[in-house]
């Protein structure tokens, strides 16, 4: 597993979750409970790709939803 994204907005995870996950990379979220009760550095919600075949993909639709303009 590797992570692809860090927020303390669980929602904004939750989110690229969705994005990653109807593009087909299986994905799981991490400290997203902990980001929600304590919103501080160490304990922010981590996005992690499940396949590391699967995180370069991932990268450039995290980057390109950072980004819309990328992809225009």
């Amino acid at each position: 597993m590797k992570r692809v994204f860090t927020s303390p907005d669980t929602a904004e995870l939750g989110l690229l979750k969705n994005i990653l996950q109807k593009a087909g990379i299986r994905c799981v979220e991490v400290n997203e409970q902990m980001a929600q009760t304590i919103p501080s550095a160490p304990f922010q919600a981590e996005l992690w790709v499940e396949n590391e075949a699967d995180y370069p993909a991932a990268l450039a639709l995290v980057a390109e939803w950072q980004d819309p303009t990328r992809a225009a």
